[in-house]
């Protein structure tokens, strides 16, 4: 599917090999993919988990999620290809949770408190001050039902939710919508690559000034409405 006029395909859900445990695809593969797909960009959004490290070692892991990006930006740069750098943070308190961040930059990581400690409301308001947007990933997953997830979860502490295009999380997107709107949450939409089978589209297209991270952020808190593909279907949302 052709962005519109004047915006860029980016898929704003990606994990790589080396820092995501569960992601079997280099940075160098996952731009090779996206480019191939005619995608323009992507948001390396790495894991940052209670069980990859302790919360002293928060700072040296932050410093392993930069490198990454980096790597990826010194292959994609060169193809014209945009990397933005992300996170998605995984929290237990007040439910299990999984959070993308958009609007991270290198200090930011590094001056952070270690995140995956934090509870959601921490969380959001450590990113709020900072200029970070806050969206709930996939919360369909963990065997919860969206309503009973977003029940348990403080809307009043997040930004967004997500549509993710895993098969198993795909078929509850118009869940998903409904839910943003009587939210009144915005609503982004990514595949949660990690590896080579995940050939089905999706993403979220964005104007085509976003080049930065804080580019992205600013356009996700100042947009009425959000832009997004799921293979052929173009949604534009409230």
């Amino acid at each position: 599917m052709e962005a519109p006029k004047g915006m860029i395909k980016i898929d704003p859900h990606v994990h790589s090999s080396g820092v995501s445990k569960c992601s079997s695809a280099t940075v160098q593969a996952i731009v090779d993919m996206k480019m191939s797909q005619g995608y323009d960009g992507v948001v390396l959004t790495n894991h940052c988990q209670p069980w990859y490290y302790e919360p002293p070692f928060h700072t040296i892991f932050m410093r392993k999620v930069i490198a990454e990006y980096k790597e990826m930006q010194a292959y994609a740069n060169p193809l014209g290809f945009r990397v933005l750098l992300g996170l998605e943070v995984t929290l237990s308190k007040p439910v299990f949770a999984d959070w993308l961040l958009y609007g991270v930059t290198e200090e930011f990581l590094l001056q952070s408190p270690c995140l995956h400690a934090l509870t959601q409301e921490e969380l959001f308001n450590y990113c709020k001050e900072h200029g970070v947007v806050m969206v709930q990933a996939h919360p369909f997953r963990h065997g919860g039902a969206l309503k009973e997830r977003m029940l348990n979860t403080y809307t009043d502490f997040m930004h967004g939710i997500e549509i993710n295009c895993t098969p198993c999380d795909l078929e509850n997107w118009e869940a998903v919508v409904e839910t943003a709107k009587k939210y009144a949450l915005l609503t982004t939409c990514g595949t949660d690559y990690h590896s080579a089978d995940r050939t089905f589209r999706g993403g979220t297209f964005v104007p085509d000034w976003v080049f930065t991270a804080e580019d992205l952020a600013k356009y996700l808190k100042e947009t009425s409405q959000t832009e997004i593909f799921l293979e052929e279907k173009y949604l534009k949302l409230p």
